[in-house]
């Protein structure tokens, strides 16, 4: 399994331009633009001023960059990165060469750990640079730049850090099975990124629909059953994460829920990774490939 990882991760890595613009875009992005704010620093007195009003501390600016990391719009890079992963063995020709050598089921697998540990590498350096930067930008400031809030623990952080990379591993995986279904059914880059798209958008919109169809139904309550969407349970777990309080989705649907614990987010979420994936090893296995 070992040749397996690594065989994985030089492929991966060897698309230098397409991890450029996925995955390594996090830690690059911020680092580029917490770097411009060195500018404002030393250029401008409104901006250090500012800075000295409020000074942020190294467990905010720390946790600041997951705000970004679990967004729609970083679910849809993962898609795209996902895509080139998966889609791109059927445009490169590569099947025909591994599947004879290892079992298709570790080899789908393979791919996803490979793909959750390099993102857990890209997302922990993205909150570590945003820390040390944030720090050189607020020092030169001459604001100071404590470790934590007044009241707050480090407990109180590494509790909110764990689970907010929890989201992240488990979004970008849902990303990625949304995207590896697509690359299954057409077999192309272009046709998995499409796919993963809509599923990605469509899984968004739930609510929508199901506060439609409960009015055209005269079932209000069928709003409920949102709560049972990935969609619903990254956000619990987020907002348990980040404000204690469980996710309220609007005023309006907040008599037909009941408030979610981040445990059953948690088991939820685990049903429908674990129903994903194996829906997605199951329609490989059965896929002609070789012929």
């Amino acid at each position: 399994m070992t040749e397996l990882f690594r065989a994985e991760w030089m492929k991966i890595n060897g698309n230098r331009y397409m991890t450029a613009f996925t995955v390594w875009l996090f830690p690059i992005g911020v680092a580029t633009f917490l770097t411009l704010a060195l500018i404002p620093a030393l250029a401008s007195e409104n901006f250090r001023a500012q800075v000295n009003n409020a000074p942020p501390t190294w467990t905010v600016q720390t946790l600041l960059p997951w705000t970004v990391i679990n967004s729609i719009i970083t679910r849809m890079i993962l898609v795209a990165f996902a895509a080139d992963v998966f889609a791109g063995e059927y445009q490169r020709g590569m099947w025909k060469n591994l599947l004879p050598r290892r079992p298709r089921a570790s080899i789908i697998l393979m791919k996803f750990f490979t793909m959750s540990f390099m993102l857990l590498i890209a997302f922990f350096a993205t909150c570590l640079l945003a820390g040390l930067i944030s720090g050189v930008v607020v020092r030169i400031t001459g604001a100071p730049y404590d470790l934590t809030l007044p009241g707050e623990t480090l407990s109180d952080f590494f509790s909110s850090f764990a689970l907010q990379a929890f989201v992240a591993i488990i979004s970008a995986l849902l990303a990625a099975c949304f995207a590896a279904l697509g690359g299954i059914l057409t077999r192309s880059i272009l046709g998995a990124v499409g796919f993963g798209a809509a599923l990605t958008l469509g899984e968004q919109a739930v609510l929508l629909v199901l506060f439609f169809l409960g009015n055209i139904l005269n079932m209000p309550g069928i709003i409920a059953l949102y709560q049972y969407t990935p969609g619903y349970n990254l956000s619990n777990i987020s907002s348990w994460a980040t404000s204690g309080t469980p996710f309220l989705a609007s005023d309006m649907t907040k008599q037909y829920m009941i408030d979610m614990s981040a445990g059953a987010s948690f088991a939820i979420l685990a049903l429908w990774l674990v129903g994903l994936i194996g829906l997605t090893v199951w329609m490989f296995r059965r896929q002609d490939i070789l012929s």
